[in-house]
């Protein structure tokens, strides 16, 4: 599951990914940084389950709102 949101007045991004591995553990992988920049941050966290996964997912969501961020759609899963 792919989650990215922009925030175009300051050209940054935010983006999360949830995926199962190959250990059949549920990891959450953060990425931010400047929008044209090859240049960002990685945050990996594992998660207990798809659903805390998901759950730390909403509150990423709201909190990139709460500063501006607008999600963008993604074809991928």
């Amino acid at each position: 599951m792919r989650h990215r949101w922009i925030h175009s007045e300051k050209q940054r991004y935010y983006s999360v990914v949830l995926v199962h591995d190959l250990f059949d553990q549920w990891t959450l992988i953060q990425c931010w940084g400047a929008l044209g920049s090859h240049l960002g941050r990685l945050r990996i966290v594992h998660v207990a389950s798809k659903q805390a996964g998901l759950k730390h997912i909403e509150a990423i969501s709201k909190r990139r709102r709460q500063h501006g961020y607008e999600q963008q759609a993604t074809n991928r899963t």
